[in-house]
Protein backbone atom coordinates (compact mmCIF):
# COMPACT_ATOMS: atom_id res chain seq x y z
CA UNK A 1 0.00 0.00 0.00
CA UNK A 2 1.09 3.34 -0.80
CA UNK A 3 0.72 6.58 1.14
CA UNK A 4 0.89 9.95 -0.18
CA UNK A 5 4.15 10.53 1.58
CA UNK A 6 5.99 7.92 -0.19
CA UNK A 7 3.93 9.17 -3.98
CA UNK A 8 5.98 12.61 -3.34
CA UNK A 9 9.09 11.01 -2.74
CA UNK A 10 9.05 8.94 -6.13
CA UNK A 11 10.51 11.57 -8.92
CA UNK A 12 9.42 11.71 -12.58
CA UNK A 13 12.23 12.17 -14.44
CA UNK A 14 12.60 14.44 -17.48
CA UNK A 15 13.53 12.48 -20.92
CA UNK A 16 17.12 14.67 -20.67
CA UNK A 17 18.09 13.31 -17.38
CA UNK A 18 17.03 9.74 -18.43
CA UNK A 19 19.36 10.25 -21.19
CA UNK A 20 22.15 11.51 -19.10
CA UNK A 21 21.90 8.31 -17.10
CA UNK A 22 21.53 6.18 -20.01
CA UNK A 23 24.98 7.38 -21.25
CA UNK A 24 26.66 6.35 -17.99
CA UNK A 25 25.27 3.00 -17.59
CA UNK A 26 26.24 0.26 -19.68
CA UNK A 27 24.46 -2.84 -18.43
CA UNK A 28 20.28 -3.57 -18.65
CA UNK A 29 17.94 -5.66 -19.26
CA UNK A 30 15.83 -6.18 -22.26
CA UNK A 31 12.24 -7.67 -22.86
CA UNK A 32 11.41 -9.25 -26.22
CA UNK A 33 8.39 -10.61 -27.50
CA UNK A 34 8.81 -14.66 -29.04
CA UNK A 35 7.18 -15.93 -31.59
CA UNK A 36 4.30 -17.73 -29.08
CA UNK A 37 3.48 -14.35 -27.36
CA UNK A 38 5.44 -14.94 -24.45
CA UNK A 39 8.01 -12.32 -22.97
CA UNK A 40 11.71 -12.58 -21.92
CA UNK A 41 14.32 -10.47 -20.70
CA UNK A 42 17.99 -10.52 -21.63
CA UNK A 43 20.71 -8.76 -19.32
CA UNK A 44 22.61 -7.33 -22.29
CA UNK A 45 25.46 -4.81 -22.63
CA UNK A 46 24.52 -1.65 -24.41
CA UNK A 47 25.53 1.91 -25.54
CA UNK A 48 23.13 4.91 -26.49
CA UNK A 49 24.32 7.16 -28.66
CA UNK A 50 22.29 10.15 -30.08
CA UNK A 51 18.81 9.14 -28.67
CA UNK A 52 19.12 5.51 -29.57
CA UNK A 53 20.18 1.88 -27.84
CA UNK A 54 22.92 -0.10 -29.66
CA UNK A 55 23.72 -3.61 -28.51
CA UNK A 56 25.30 -6.88 -30.00
CA UNK A 57 23.49 -9.84 -30.41
CA UNK A 58 24.39 -13.52 -31.19
CA UNK A 59 21.98 -15.82 -33.87
CA UNK A 60 20.21 -16.84 -31.10
CA UNK A 61 16.40 -16.68 -29.96
CA UNK A 62 17.25 -13.08 -28.72
CA UNK A 63 17.91 -11.66 -32.11
CA UNK A 64 15.37 -14.07 -33.66
CA UNK A 65 12.55 -12.41 -31.10
CA UNK A 66 13.45 -8.76 -32.44
CA UNK A 67 13.60 -9.78 -36.02
CA UNK A 68 9.94 -11.66 -35.40
CA UNK A 69 8.40 -8.79 -32.79
CA UNK A 70 10.81 -5.70 -33.14
CA UNK A 71 8.83 -3.81 -30.60
CA UNK A 72 10.94 -4.37 -27.48
CA UNK A 73 11.53 -2.49 -24.08
CA UNK A 74 14.79 -2.00 -21.56
CA UNK A 75 15.35 -1.38 -18.49
CA UNK A 76 18.28 -0.07 -16.72
CA UNK A 77 18.90 0.69 -12.97
CA UNK A 78 21.39 2.60 -11.08
CA UNK A 79 22.39 4.68 -7.84
CA UNK A 80 23.62 8.22 -7.58
CA UNK A 81 23.78 10.30 -4.82
CA UNK A 82 21.75 8.48 -2.07
CA UNK A 83 19.17 7.70 -4.37
CA UNK A 84 18.56 4.65 -6.79
CA UNK A 85 17.19 5.25 -10.56
CA UNK A 86 15.09 3.57 -13.18
CA UNK A 87 15.14 4.21 -17.06
CA UNK A 88 12.57 1.93 -19.36
CA UNK A 89 12.80 2.80 -23.23
CA UNK A 90 10.83 1.11 -25.30
CA UNK A 91 10.84 1.01 -29.04
CA UNK A 92 11.38 -0.30 -32.04
CA UNK A 93 14.82 -2.87 -32.65
CA UNK A 94 16.31 -3.25 -36.21
CA UNK A 95 19.37 -5.04 -37.42
CA UNK A 96 21.55 -2.31 -38.63
CA UNK A 97 24.79 -3.34 -40.73
CA UNK A 98 26.08 0.59 -41.68
CA UNK A 99 29.17 0.89 -40.84
CA UNK A 100 29.46 4.28 -40.52
CA UNK A 101 26.28 3.91 -38.32
CA UNK A 102 28.23 1.53 -36.16
CA UNK A 103 31.64 3.56 -35.76
CA UNK A 104 30.30 6.73 -34.52
CA UNK A 105 27.21 4.81 -31.79
CA UNK A 106 30.17 3.24 -30.54
CA UNK A 107 28.70 0.05 -30.71
CA UNK A 108 31.84 -1.71 -32.16
CA UNK A 109 34.12 -1.51 -29.42
CA UNK A 110 31.09 -2.68 -27.15
CA UNK A 111 32.16 -5.94 -25.60
CA UNK A 112 29.54 -8.30 -24.24
CA UNK A 113 30.47 -9.76 -20.57
CA UNK A 114 29.50 -13.21 -22.17
CA UNK A 115 31.92 -14.85 -23.85
CA UNK A 116 29.58 -16.02 -27.09
CA UNK A 117 30.16 -14.43 -30.39
CA UNK A 118 27.92 -11.30 -30.96
CA UNK A 119 28.63 -10.13 -34.91
CA UNK A 120 24.94 -8.84 -34.81
CA UNK A 121 24.18 -4.88 -33.86
CA UNK A 122 20.95 -3.78 -32.83
CA UNK A 123 19.58 -0.71 -32.78
CA UNK A 124 16.68 0.37 -30.95
CA UNK A 125 14.78 3.54 -31.84
CA UNK A 126 12.46 4.38 -28.94
CA UNK A 127 8.87 5.21 -28.90
CA UNK A 128 9.23 6.54 -25.37
CA UNK A 129 11.64 7.05 -22.54
CA UNK A 130 10.78 7.50 -18.87
CA UNK A 131 12.60 7.32 -15.80
CA UNK A 132 11.88 7.71 -11.55
CA UNK A 133 14.65 8.51 -9.04
CA UNK A 134 13.97 7.88 -5.09
CA UNK A 135 15.65 8.19 -2.13
CA UNK A 136 17.30 5.11 -0.89
CA UNK A 137 15.95 3.94 2.40
CA UNK A 138 17.70 2.32 5.51
CA UNK A 139 16.46 -1.70 6.02
CA UNK A 140 15.44 -1.83 10.08
CA UNK A 141 18.47 -1.39 12.68
CA UNK A 142 20.06 0.62 10.03
CA UNK A 143 21.18 4.63 10.18
CA UNK A 144 18.50 6.56 7.80
CA UNK A 145 20.66 8.01 5.21
CA UNK A 146 21.24 11.76 4.88
CA UNK A 147 19.26 13.81 2.63
CA UNK A 148 18.39 14.51 -0.74
CA UNK A 149 21.47 14.79 -3.15
CA UNK A 150 24.12 14.14 -0.46
CA UNK A 151 25.51 10.18 -0.51
CA UNK A 152 25.17 8.35 2.68
CA UNK A 153 27.95 8.86 5.47
CA UNK A 154 27.84 5.29 6.62
CA UNK A 155 27.95 3.60 3.10
CA UNK A 156 29.86 0.36 3.69
CA UNK A 157 32.44 -0.08 0.81
CA UNK A 158 31.09 -3.10 -0.66
CA UNK A 159 27.17 -3.25 -1.33
CA UNK A 160 25.14 -5.32 0.91
CA UNK A 161 23.78 -8.81 -1.13
CA UNK A 162 20.10 -8.66 -2.68
CA UNK A 163 18.03 -11.36 -0.55
CA UNK A 164 17.13 -14.01 -3.07
CA UNK A 165 14.08 -16.08 -2.27
CA UNK A 166 13.87 -19.65 -4.39
CA UNK A 167 10.65 -20.17 -5.82
CA UNK A 168 8.30 -22.76 -4.37
CA UNK A 169 8.94 -25.10 -6.31
CA UNK A 170 12.64 -25.03 -5.14
CA UNK A 171 11.36 -24.65 -1.24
Amino acid sequence: MSSAQDDREVEELPTGECWRLLEIADIGRLAVTHGDGGPDVYPVNFIAHQGRIYLRSGAGPKLRSMIANPAVAIEVDGEEDGFHWSVVVRGVAARTEVDSEILASGAARLVSHEPARKPHVLRITPDSVTGRRFAKRSTPGEPTPPGRGAPPTDAPGKPKPIPHFPPPWQR
